[in-house]
């Protein structure tokens, strides 16, 4: 992500030595609608009636049935690619592309006719074992730069060891046949997942979409991925993508529709932090509609899972305590975090100078520390249910 951030940095003392603060706050506001409107496209594909519809809603979180879910059933068979998404900025889309099959399968052909290069990876599923089409698509995939992964659909209805070796060759069987050289069992392997969609907290299908997560690139669609299926994602990859962005959010407070505050040596937009922060609060699922539908699955009240919150602001968030926080960290003339020292140069020239910037980014970073400590808090006490303790 350096690389991005160092160019977003370099953009913005560029505006400030051209035109001063009004064309840097046309800038923030440029940058910050980029970041938002970023859309990565995901490819599903695999043989016939493995179940590439269920899986794509699984991934979006939408029931069978549901306005904007893809449609399923034995006589769903597309012909041509069909995307599936949920609202949201940033977004990811999920297409559903026609199976893999036929004596005279080409991949080259079929990445071809699909746009392969619209994609940002591809999810190959079966039911069974894998066939020599699949085979070849995945030689040909790694040949062009493409990330995939290999899975192992309705493993539910399989045998028990599916983590076992022998259950994972013999699913794989078809890689070790000799179609082609540039992909050995070994890598097959490792990009192997078995995932039931209708028990997503089960078996592989966290580690196979996390696995999309971590491996993608360029930083920006990584980010737009973790985002977009924020639900999924692992807690500490997601905080470590939004802390990448906070300066840019501590520069538009600064910038942006600011307002004097009470006590407060300089100018900030609050509104805009109450919503940072609140953002936080729901893409770490700390809000009550995400606590409630996790409880569920471990079939216990709410407040079983809500008790484990710390964070005040986790609880209760109101602007006038956003002001209170932010307060606090000016009085202390805090410094910036060590991990932001970069943005130094530009922080200086703002309005309110380095304090307004660095009192901003600790007003964040703080919170969003605190708010992952909390979800980590609230999956252990999940995972403990499920042990019986």
């Amino acid at each position: 992500m350096d690389l991005e951030i160092a160019g977003i940095i370099g953009r913005f003392s560029d505006a400030m030595s051209r035109g001063g603060i009004s064309e840097v706050a046309s800038l923030v506001k440029a940058e910050r609608s980029r970041l938002e409107s970023v859309t990565v496209h995901v490819a599903v594909t695999g043989t016939p009636r493995v179940g590439k519809s269920a899986f794509i809603n699984s991934v979006m979180g939408y029931k069978d049935g549901e306005d904007g879910a893809a449609p399923t059933g034995p006589a769903q068979q597309v012909t041509k690619p069909a995307p599936y998404s949920r609202p949201g900025n940033p977004s990811s889309v999920f297409w559903e592309l026609p199976s893999v099959r036929g004596s005279g399968f080409s991949s080259g052909d079929y990445l071809k006719a699909v746009e392969v290069d619209k994609y940002v990876g591809f999810f190959i599923l079966s039911s069974t074992w894998f066939t020599w089409e699949v085979a070849t698509l995945a030689s040909e995939l790694r040949r062009v730069g493409k990330q995939f992964y290999l899975i192992r659909t309705k493993i539910d209805l399989g045998p028990p060891g599916y983590r076992e070796k022998e259950f994972v060759e013999y699913v794989l069987n078809v890689f070790t046949a000799g179609y082609f050289a540039n992909l050995n069992i070994e890598y097959a392997i490792a990009h192997f997942f078995c995932v039931s969609s209708h028990q997503v907290d089960r078996f592989d299908f966290l580690e196979c979409v996390q696995a999309l997560q971590r491996n993608s690139s360029p930083p920006l669609q990584k980010h737009a991925l973790l985002l977009s299926l924020h639900y999924l994602a692992n807690k500490m990859e997601l905080k470590d993508s939004l802390r990448e962005f906070i300066p840019v959010s501590a520069v538009y407070s600064c910038l942006i529709d600011p307002i004097p505050i009470e006590q407060l040596p300089y100018q900030a937009n609050v509104h805009f932090l109450y919503n940072e922060i609140r953002l936080y609060r729901v893409l770490l699922e700390l809000d009550y509609p995400a606590l409630r539908k996790r409880a569920k699955l471990i079939r216990r009240p709410t407040f079983v899972l809500s008790d484990e919150i710390q964070t005040t602001m986790a609880k209760m968030l109101t602007e006038k305590g956003v002001s209170e926080e932010l307060l606090k960290w000016t009085e202390i003339n805090v410094s910036v975090p060590h991990s932001y020292v970069k943005w130094i140069p530009f922080l200086e020239t703002l309005p309110g100078g380095k304090l307004s910037g660095a009192s901003t980014i600790r007003l964040l970073d703080t919170m969003l520390q605190k708010f992952t400590d909390d979800a980590c808090r609230v999956q252990r006490k999940m995972e403990d249910v499920l042990k019986g303790e």
